[in-house]
């Protein structure tokens, strides 16, 4: 009996280790943050600088890393590339740390910013879990998220002499049937017209990775409503398992994506490319 007590209470050490390893490595920030790069006293002369805004998609810990694939499409010669994205943020939080952003003296700003927030929509549970976990004052819907994504780019305009470019977001999941894939192209309306209207650059990703899916279709393996298991064993798997990104969305039957949120290699080149010919354009 002790024994199987011991051996239980081992086991279970293992296991909560193994999460908190996990989640650590999820969470932890890119070392090219915002604060990273102010603290690094690092020499821009004759260099741009990029600053990538956005959520886990850029964070790039639970999603494939693209301000990293920016730096080595660029073999880091004349521009330097901080990685402002943190995973599960809306808009309104973005926002809210936007000085961040401003303290770096930017000269190009890329926003890819929008997912939660329409995934929030999707129903009264994703609602109330953004509203908790990320301390918003309000439920979210699509006319909070346009106002708050007018209010980045009108901090950045006035605070920087930046050039800005929004990019649309990415389908959430790639069955075109889903509400959360139309969502996902009604809140990327949002954000072309907002780019219309406030003169930023506007990056059509969206439209970019549902031209992909539609002249590439495969059979769906799995439902929205498994969201978050995909997610946690994408996560336990990377960092556990040692898995990479491209094989964890082979596993799951994605083209683009590795659960209904994240991307893999093909979808971050994407970005990439979208955001190469911004800078080039300029």
């Amino acid at each position: 009996m002790k024994k199987a007590l011991v051996a239980t209470g081992i086991l279970a050490a293992l296991c909560a280790g193994i999460y908190l390893y996990g989640a650590h490595m999820a969470q932890r920030l890119p070392d090219n943050d915002p604060a990273g790069f102010l603290a690094s006293g690092i020499d821009r002369k004759g260099m741009k600088v990029l600053v990538c805004v956005g959520d886990s998609i850029t964070h790039g810990r639970v999603s494939h890393n693209y301000v990293d694939m920016l730096a080595e499409k660029t073999g880091g010669k004349d521009f330097i590339f901080i990685n402002a994205g943190i995973n599960s943020e809306l808009a309104y939080n973005v926002l809210a740390r936007i000085d961040d952003v401003i303290r770096c003296k930017p000269d190009f700003v890329t926003i890819l910013i929008g997912t939660n927030d329409a995934n929030s929509s999707l129903s009264p549970e994703n609602a109330a879990r953004a509203v908790s976990g990320m301390n918003l004052p309000r439920t979210p819907d699509r006319e909070w998220f346009a106002e708050n994504l007018s209010g980045i780019c009108r901090r950045l305009k006035s605070d920087t002499a930046a050039k800005i470019a929004l990019l649309s977001i990415p389908p959430i999941g790639e069955d075109p049937l889903l509400p959360s894939f139309r969502a996902s192209r009604e809140y990327s309306a949002v954000i072309r017209e907002i780019a219309r209207r406030e003169g930023c650059a506007y990056l059509p990703l969206n439209e970019t990775m549902v031209s992909y899916l539609m002249a590439n279709p495969r059979q769906r393996l799995h439902s929205y409503s498994e969201l978050n298991f995909l997610m946690y064993t994408g996560i336990f798997r990377h960092y556990i398992l040692g898995e990479s990104y491209d094989r964890i969305s082979e596993r799951n039957g994605f083209s683009l994506l590795t659960d209904f949120l994240h991307l893999n290699g093909r979808g971050a080149g994407m970005v990439t490319d979208r955001i190469l010919e911004f800078i080039k354009s300029k």
